[in-house]
């Protein structure tokens, strides 16, 4: 039988598998779609994933208050969507875009 290990699922951070998507309606949902500066995103207590779109242009995103170009954790190219498990002591990320009135789509999981 073939070696799955390179295809398996993500795991968090008890090396638990975790789906891209819990089988869970979301809890909560941002829209923005004129991100012009840094937007701070309080999660609801209950997240532990997140998804993330960046339709128009690229944003910057941190895991902590006031995301900017130079001080950011995670990066989301313009047209993708991406998925982060939400580290345990994070309540609040930010959002900031790479270019004026960036569309952002924030799904809490």
């Amino acid at each position: 039988m073939a070696d799955n290990t390179s295809q398996a699922v993500p795991r968090d951070a008890t090396n638990t598998p975790l789906p891209l998507t819990p089988a869970k309606g979301p809890l909560s949902k941002t829209n923005n779609a004129s991100l012009s500066s840094a937007v701070d995103v309080t999660l609801n207590a209950n997240t532990t994933l997140l998804e993330v779109s960046a339709i128009t242009a690229g944003i910057f995103m941190r895991y902590a208050s006031t995301a900017s170009s130079a001080n950011f954790d995670e990066f989301i190219q313009a047209g993708s969507t991406r998925h982060f498990v939400k580290p345990a002591t994070v309540t609040v990320v930010s959002f900031i875009q790479q270019a004026a009135s960036a569309t952002l789509i924030l799904i809490e999981k």
